[in-house]
């Protein structure tokens, strides 16, 4: 009759255990789905771009971009698409929503003849 005790409370742990395994594996698959999609990707950060000089990001996923010139406006875009949205004025975040989560390549160009410092988000 012991040994029929002890079966029991080795069942009842091992269930135990393969639910907290099955939980937090369940967990960690939602936090890493999550996370990717809600965080900022930087580009371009620094780098020189003017009317026909235009930064590339590296590719990667995103629905959202913003970006940024030092000294004058900038266009976001991704791909073949240079211009999605533009801002003139420097020190103005444009923002551009894309319509949808795709593994894109996002660049930023600058709106003037005159170099910019371009700095870029991808969300």
């Amino acid at each position: 009759m012991a040994r029929k005790g002890n079966d029991l409370m080795t069942r009842s742990t091992t269930q135990r255990f393969a639910l907290l395994t099955a939980s937090l594996a369940t967990l960690l698959v939602t936090l890493a789905l999550t996370s990717a999609s809600a965080s900022a990707s930087n580009f371009c950060n620094g780098q020189i771009v003017n009317s026909s000089q235009t930064c590339y990001g590296a590719a990667r996923t995103f629905q959202y971009l913003w970006g940024s010139g030092d000294s004058t406006g900038v266009c976001v875009g991704y791909n073949e698409i240079a211009y999605g949205a533009c801002t003139s004025a420097a020190g103005v975040i444009v923002q551009w929503n894309t319509g949808s989560y795709a593994f894109r390549t996002p660049r930023i160009i600058g709106w003037s003849p005159s170099n910019t410092v371009a700095h870029g988000d991808a969300f």
